[in-house]
């Protein structure tokens, strides 16, 4: 079970950089693009918020959200990765 989580977060973490790859480049809408969209923006969206309350002067022009959703997903994996041992 918690090699599937694993596994997931793993998934989400490769969606998240083709995500923000896509954002620098912005192509123009399509199904792919949308459904990233939907599986991402969800997330990253609440981590946007926290930061843009918490800590205004580090969301100037740009944006750190998906850096800090990489490092929350990064010390998750490694939690659960540590489980596992056990």
């Amino acid at each position: 079970m918690i090699g599937l989580i694993v596994s997931l977060l793993n998934l989400f973490n490769i969606l998240l950089i083709i995500y923000v790859v896509l954002s620098w480049v912005r192509p123009a809408q399509n199904k792919w693009t949308q459904l990233l969209n939907r599986i991402v923006e969800p997330v990253l969206t609440p981590v946007r918020n926290f930061m843009l309350k918490n800590v205004p002067n580090l969301m100037g022009t740009f944006d750190w959200s998906p850096l800090a959703l990489w490092v929350i997903i990064s010390l998750l994996r490694s939690l659960l990765s540590s489980f596992r041992l056990f």
